[in-house]
């Protein structure tokens, strides 16, 4: 409203320069460039021309007023008031004072509502009384200026004493604005309502009448205006003979000059009839009910009473009973002075035309009511009905721009016609231009609003387009309240329930919306627009058998075009909704055949083509679908933006985020109808929940909260932005709140199965398993053939620890989609500010938020990085993230395999776990020790065959092992067994070990049980039970427990037995105990510690105790999907009871320090391809090692004593700690895998070299990238 007074204020000030346009003075052309720069809204150029204009005259006023009004249309009220004192300080005080001090007041709050609300009141004259008070109220006792005082003089000039005020007003600002002809034509018409000043208002039309921009208006007022004088007395026939030189033919006129012109030869004075006189008054005054019983009252006394017949007619025809003021008319124009209803009985057959056109419209014969236009046109070119009504045919058939230029060309003849003029709102309404349907509405003045027909609710309008613009601006609360407002204003209008429905449904309120829409068909249950709208909103939500319901009820013959359509429409619907529940329910091939059934009903229209490709996406042939899309956009060589976002919502359903998200980018900011707002808009949110979901499922929440929120901000109940909420607080661990979101989605939708499955998701994270099984289990009821619900409903099952019923659910879903592309294939075949977010700083997640959340820009597809925003990049309105939305930001991680389905990815996830294998190995291990005693070659063959067993796994290992140390050198045969000289011989021995294992993945549970390999000069039974879990209340959080009985294996006597050349014996020790670890990683970083507590028994071997305490950090330098590299810190330290490291008798033959301690940095660095995957690992560090002295025969005093108690010397020495690890894996085929490893580390002089092959056999198919790290296959003994 300010905005638009303020434009008034502009449009007056041109006005009163207009006549400075004719001459070359440079300050008069800089006014003018002035006023037109500011008259286009161009406050930046308007602004430079003033600032010019004041170079040359630093006083001008017209400078002085134009830059203090860009200070009052910029809110900058301080600024202005210096301006106007500049103005004041003129002497004398120009008129431009007047003006900004008036454009000041007006531009408060508390005026300009109270202008709205005077310029809202009609014509009745209390209504213009209190227009008149409310116009005072915001003048405060100054004289008013412009184009207000233009409107508020017009206004007073019809209240009960304002007439004379009026006038005086009127003629001070013609001689102000004396170019401005809505002034002239105002105060002519005064002057001719006032008796006293009739005659120089008549002269005053006359001369206006040849005006382009009220000519019609003046000349109707005109005519009206001799006929209010009645016959004209001698000097005022003049009056009457200058209207016939314009319009010779108006007999009506021509009739009343004569019968003035005879009465004033007779020299008496006709006398019409009193009750004639009061009857035609009333008629004057549209009081028809006054009117129409002293008419009758005549014509029953006088049948043949000329005036009478004609009063009658013209009465009729108010009713719009048109037949009969026909027949009242042509009676009228046969009587003797008859000749005067001529032109009221061409005027009523005019009307009855464009009555019948309008009929023959309603009944769909289109080309009937054109052609009844046609003739009205002809019987009266002047009237502008016609036009009108030939405009409104054109609007109802949607021929927007062709009605809108008939609308301004009836205005451009007849100003303020107001036919045209609703008229022309309604088309600026319908075809997307709320805005200047709203300024046209606030040009309205009162006197106009009057005229408008009865059934234009210009409240109700204005306030709809209120409404259509917050829509536009995505306030759906806005628009909410004034789509109210209008319903308020008119409650009985069908299309205003329906979009205050709409905003109902974009709110999440679906019960409301429903109860607005049927409350008007219980009170008007046959009303064609009412059922009309109802089947719009079963479209809207869907429901498309109530809708083929809802419009049946219309009959056949009260349906429009649209509605005929909207039944083609519908029929579709149906057959593709029947088509995707056949596909779900595991039936393609019928499911594709009913599809293609469906093709005729398109009629080749874009937005039912999108409705089939959609459905063939939904159905599987997702390529099939977006081909038939692209073959729309590509034959047409200009695509419309209509037809450009429906194949994003196309590319939209089939995932394809980045061919979307380019559409949209491309759509955004250009010209929209209000179809394509509303579909721009349903995209966009639609974009953005898809694109948040993909996120959360990455784990990074902050981005996907970054991307939701301004979804959210527009529909803040809707169930799939809310839903998309309750899912990432559940990702959170927050499933409280994450249930709190969803109960009521729940309740409103029990039958949906997409959101069961959010719910069974919420709750499997809350621990409430029983509710995440049934509500999956209700999720598959609903829709048990399609691959998204038994994929999510298969990792529901996995988290329950159903591991064999999750992959069963995910092999039906890949059957299902192998199946749909075989079928597809043979169908082509066939038919061709910084925001709040709740998930910044958790654990695992980013620091900051990210520019996703910039409202109104079409965010990356989530395979772009997106970048996190720092407050500098708020602070700066022109910081690059906000000025350039589509720059691919940083730092989200790319798509897994994006050519792989859902269903695939997580079966290969449980597969590569639990899938039955066989796998060959072969290792070799050596050291650097001494031969025949800490020398040890080890070469293994490990065998391994793994089967699945429900959810757990069972295998089988059969690893044959020869291990060697070579032969005793003479000179360490002291060093050997009892110390006898007899030689030993070469140290080796062959043997092949054998267990069975279990293993539960979901509980982390392993368990093995065997024998230490058989053929061993000493055999014992081996095995262990382990767990490692996550924390229920933080999975970042790990522990890990085991006991076992494992072989020692660092040497030949430790690993197999030893035998001296006395057949002396002893070794094979094992290491019996436990060990404990708790672990933290959150994909930054990760931190550990382990203890462990083991005794080490033997064969003729002095027992052992170890104990061994490490911990360490660790940091992700980086961490994708694709490839990983951690730095870290760790230091361990580890204690023997007895030092065991020689190969004498009673000695077992092992590394036993007792006092170890190492601190090293490790690195690691790890990736995956397709079909490769490799790691490699490094540390390097110090190590201090101490080792005490012992004796030779440890455990045997005798045989000590006998050798002369020899011992052992203790040693201790600090040096440098090194490993390096490499291992790779190479899928050959899809169950065939090769792989190896190499491996290197020292301890003090000691240095050990391994490395490892393998083949593996899997039992079924695996396909995606690679496991990183990758894990290989290794022995049962290695270490």
């Amino acid at each position: 409203m300010r905005r638009h007074t303020l434009a008034i204020a502009i449009l007056a000030a041109l006005a009163s320069s207009a006549s400075l346009a004719e001459t070359s003075d440079p300050q008069s052309l800089l006014i003018e460039q002035g006023y037109y720069w500011q008259s286009k809204k161009n406050p930046e150029r308007a602004l430079e021309t003033w600032q010019k204009l004041l170079s040359l005259s630093p006083d001008q006023p017209d400078a002085l007023y134009g830059i203090g009004l860009i200070q009052v249309q910029q809110n900058r009220p301080a600024e202005a008031q210096k301006y106007l004192a500049r103005l004041q300080a003129l002497s004398p005080v120009p008129r431009q004072a007047l003006q900004l001090e008036q454009d000041i007041t007006v531009n408060k709050p508390d005026n300009a509502k109270l202008l709205e609300q005077a310029r809202e009141l009609g014509e009745p004259d209390d209504e213009r009384e209190k227009a008149v008070a409310l116009y005072r109220q915001i003048f405060q006792g100054r004289q008013p200026q412009g184009l207000i005082a233009r409107e508020y003089y017009n206004t007073l000039g019809f209240t009960a004493k304002g007439t004379n005020e009026a006038i005086a007003g009127l003629q001070r600002l013609s001689r102000e604005r004396p170019n401005d002809p809505i002034v002239a034509l105002f105060l002519a018409k005064h002057l001719a309502r006032n008796p006293a000043t009739r005659a120089d208002g008549i002269r005053a039309l006359a001369k206006l009448a040849p005006n382009n921009d009220v000519g019609g208006n003046a000349d109707e007022t005109w005519r009206f205006a001799l006929i209010w004088l009645g016959p004209p007395k001698p000097d005022q026939v003049a009056l009457f003979q200058q209207f016939l030189t314009a319009h010779p033919d108006d007999t009506e006129i021509r009739a009343l000059m004569n019968k003035g012109i005879a009465q004033g030869k007779n020299g008496g004075t006709w006398q019409r009839d009193p009750q004639m006189t009061k009857a035609f008054k009333a008629l004057d005054a549209g009081d028809l009910k006054t009117a129409e019983p002293l008419l009758a009252a005549r014509l029953a006394e006088k049948s043949n009473d000329v005036d009478a017949l004609g009063g009658m007619g013209v009465l009729r025809q108010q009713q719009e009973r048109y037949s009969e003021a026909e027949n009242y008319l042509v009676q009228a124009t046969r009587l003797p002075g008859g000749a005067a209803w001529q032109t009221a009985l061409n005027d009523v057959r005019y009307w009855n035309l464009i009555s019948q056109s309008r009929d023959a419209q309603r009944a769909g014969r289109g080309a009937q009511a054109r052609d009844l236009v046609a003739q009205a046109e002809r019987l009266n070119p002047g009237q502008p009905g016609a036009a009108v009504a030939l405009a409104g045919f054109q609007a109802q058939d949607n021929q927007f721009d062709a009605a809108e230029a008939g609308y301004r060309k009836v205005l451009a003849r007849h100003p303020g016609d107001p036919d045209a003029l609703s008229g022309l709102i309604n088309v600026l309404s319908q075809s997307g231009q709320p805005d200047e349907a709203l300024k046209l509405i606030d040009s309205v003045s009162p006197a106009q609003r009057a005229k408008f027909a009865p059934s234009v609710k210009i409240n109700a309008l204005r306030a709809t387009q209120v409404g259509k613009l917050a829509e536009q601006r995505g306030d759906v609360k806005a628009a909410q309240a004034a789509y109210r407002q209008a319903l308020d204003a008119d409650p009985e209008n069908p299309w205003t329930r329906f979009a205050l429905a709409r905003m109902y449904l974009r709110d999440g309120q679906i019960r409301n919306a429903r109860a607005l829409i049927d409350g008007l068909l219980k009170t008007q249950p046959n009303q064609p627009d009412a059922l009309y709208t109802s089947t719009l909103l079963s479209a809207e939500l869907s429901e498309w058998k109530q809708a083929e319901t809802t419009l049946g009820r219309i009959p056949t013959a009260q349906r429009t075009a649209d509605m005929n359509e909207l039944a083609i429409d519908i029929a579709l619907h149906q057959q593709t909704d029947i088509a995707i529940e056949t596909a779900r329910r595991g039936q393609r091939p019928e499911a594709l055949a009913l599809l293609g059934r469906s093709e005729p009903l398109t009629r080749q229209k874009p937005e039912r083509v999108a409705v089939l490709a959609a459905a063939y996406v939904e159905v599987g042939a997702a390529q099939y679908g977006l081909d038939m899309m692209q073959k729309v956009v590509e034959n047409n060589p200009n695509p419309t933006v209509d037809q450009k976002l429906l194949y994003a919502n196309v590319l939209l359903k089939a995932n394809k985020y980045s061919e979307a998200g380019e559409i949209l980018r491309e759509v955004q900011g250009q010209p929209l109808t209000e179809i394509g707002r509303q579909r721009y808009d349903d995209l966009i949110y639609l974009y953005r929940v898809k694109q948040a979901d993909a996120l959360r499922e990455k784990n990074d929440l902050v981005a996907a909260y970054d991307m939701l929120s301004p979804a959210l901000a527009q529909r803040p109940n809707d169930a799939l932005g809310v839903g998309a909420l309750a899912r990432m607080y559940a990702a959170s661990g927050n499933g409280k709140k994450a249930m709190e979101l969803y109960a009521p989605l729940i309740q409103q939708n029990p039958n949906n199965a997409r959101l069961q499955m959010g719910l069974a998701d919420i709750a499997l994270k809350g621990n409430d398993r029983d509710l995440a099984q049934s509500a999956s289990n209700k999720a598959l009821a609903l829709e048990p053939a399609n691959p998204e619900i038994l994929t999510s409903a298969a990792r529901i099952y996995q988290g329950l620890g159903k591991n064999s019923e999750a992959a069963e659910l995910l092999r039906k879903a890949l059957a299902i989609e192998n199946a749909m592309k075989a079928k597809t294939q043979v169908a082509q075949a066939d038919t061709q500010s910084k925001s709040y977010n709740p998930f910044v700083g958790l654990p695992g997640q980013r620091r900051q938020v990210t520019d996703l959340t910039v409202a109104g820009a079409v965010p990356p597809p989530i395979d772009a990085p997106t970048k996190t925003v720092t407050s500098s990049a708020f602070a700066s309105a022109t910081s690059n993230d906000l000025s350039e939305p589509f720059v691919p930001p940083s730092n989200i991680a790319s798509i897994d395999s994006p050519e792989l389905s859902p269903a695939r990815r997580a079966l290969d996830t449980i597969l590569r776990d639990r899938t039955g294998y066989v796998v060959q190995g072969l290792s070799v291990r050596s050291n650097n020790g001494e031969k025949g005693l800490s020398k040890i070659t080890d070469v293994e063959a490990p065998f391994e065959a793994r089967m699945p067993v429900g959810d757990n796994t069972v295998a089988l290992r059969v690893t044959p092992v020869h291990v060697s140390a070579g032969s005793v050198g003479s000179d360490a045969l002291s060093r050997f067994g009892k110390g006898s000289t007899t030689p030993a011989g070469s140290q080796s021995d062959s043997g092949v070990g054998l267990a069975v294992a279990f293993e539960n993945p979901d509980e982390g549970v392993k368990a093995d049980v065997g024998v230490s390999p058989l053929g061993f000069l000493y055999n014992t039974l081996v095995g262990g039970v382990s767990v490692s879990r996550p924390f229920e209340a933080n999975p970042n959080f790990r522990y890990g427990a085991n006991i076992s009985r494992r072989p020692v294996t660092d040497s030949v006597t430790s690993f197999a037995g030893s035998e001296d050349g006395e057949g002396n014996k002893w070794g094979g020790v094992t290491a019996n105990g436990g060990r404990g670890e708790l672990s933290y990683d959150n994909q930054k970083l990760g931190v550990y510690g382990y203890a462990s507590l083991h005794e080490l028994l033997g064969n003729n071997v002095e027992d052992n105790t170890r104990l061994e305490l490490g911990s360490g950090i660790y940091w992700y330098l980086r961490n994708n999907p694709r490839d990983t590299l951690t730095l870290g810190i760790s230091g361990s330290a580890m204690t023997f009871k007895e030092n065991q490291d020689f190969y004498t008798y009673g000695n077992g033959g092992y590394f036993s320090p007792q006092r170890f301690f190492s601190l090293g940095v490790p690195i690691r660095w790890a990736q995956s391809f397709d079909r490769f995957s490799y790691q490699v690992k490094s540390s390097v560090g110090l190590q201090h090692i101490a080792q005490d002295g012992t004796d030779y025969f440890p455990g045997d005093s005798t045989l000590q004593a006998s050798r002369g108690n020899p011992k052992y010397e203790s040693s201790s020495k600090t040096g440098v700690g090194y490993s390096f690890n490499a291992a790779a894996e190479y899928r050959l085929s899809s169950r065939f895998y090769l792989g190896g490893e190499i491996g290197l580390d020292n301890a003090q002089d000691y240095r050990q070299y391994a490395g490892n092959a393998y083949l593996r056999y899997l039992f079924e198919d695996l396909s995606g990238p690679m496991p990183l790290p990758v894990s290989p296959y290794r022995s049962p003994y290695s270490n």
